[in-house]
């Protein structure tokens, strides 16, 4: 699928190495089902294909990003944050402009890892992670839960992307993520903000995503992104072990996410531009 845009063309051309390090954007919401791993994964996939050079750091023991898009790798936050190898050690090269640090199991122990660490424990991989490795973002797929794990994502990123599911219960897991937010922001005293609050599974024959939608903007006013609607595409490419753009590139879901890239790459270019 044809992703690159003027904007995007424009952007590539005015990139100069006087600009901050990559963009660091945490994908978390701490109720499950909310599309995380497929909202991280076509993030990833489409930056990577309009040129931009990504990352995806998957903080969750499922290991579902490698799964989703086909891939194996021997190494994980484990690796890197405990055992302390060199990042170009531990990722994997996916696609074109695309790596990936998987997860698996071995995160159960790098939680153990964590726990266990007096000092410090909350921003590890920010420590690990202090260069900036030549990538324009660097995307982490956080698991269902308040983890050390996820608080080290919440003090490496910048930026959060909350993916929520057009549904009553889904709007619950906000609030906790908002306290969560809170806490990192007071007590670790690490300024991330919410980027976008991104509706999924959009249902327009359902009165109650068009209310779950009405209720985020009230809250989230111009940070509420267009919704993801219900897709049969979106589910079917994990088990082709594609992205959405690679399986189904003219469905809807694909044309959702892209609205998403396009977003996120305009958010970068004026960040750049306000720093410049």
């Amino acid at each position: 699928m044809a992703c690159r845009t003027p904007a995007v063309q424009d952007y590539r051309q005015r990139r100069t190495h006087t600009e901050r390090g990559p963009m660091r954007i945490a994908v978390l919401n701490q109720k499950g089902g909310t599309g995380k791993t497929t909202t991280t994964v076509a993030l990833g996939s489409g930056l990577a294909l309009a040129g931009h050079r990504v990352l995806i750091i998957d903080v969750d023991s499922q290991g579902h990003v490698a799964i989703s898009l086909g891939i194996e790798g021997k190494h994980t936050l484990y690796h890197l944050m405990v055992e302390e190898r060199p990042l170009n050690q531990c990722v994997i090269n996916a696609r074109p402009n695309l790596d990936v640090l998987v997860g698996d199991d071995t995160l159960a122990s790098a939680e153990i890892f964590l726990a266990r660490k007096n000092e410090g424990r909350d921003k590890l991989l920010r420590k690990v992670l202090h260069e900036n490795h030549d990538y324009d973002f660097i995307l982490l797929d956080c698991g269902p839960s308040l983890s050390l794990l996820n608080m080290n994502a919440l003090t490496f990123a910048d930026h959060l992307i909350v993916p929520v599911s057009c549904d009553f219960l889904s709007l619950v897991g906000v609030k906790q993520v908002m306290k969560t937010l809170k806490n990192v922001n007071q007590v670790l005293l690490h300024p991330i903000s919410i980027m976008g609050i991104l509706p999924t599974f959009y249902d327009m024959r359902n009165n109650i995503s068009d209310e779950s939608i009405k209720t985020l903007k009230g809250y989230f006013h111009d940070k509420v992104l267009p919704p993801i609607r219900v897709n049969t595409r979106l589910k079917e490419a994990p088990q082709h072990r594609q992205s959405i753009f690679e399986y189904a590139p003219d469905s809807r879901g694909a044309s959702d996410y892209q609205k998403v890239v396009d977003w996120v790459v305009r958010e970068h270019q004026r960040r750049a531009q306000a720093t410049a």
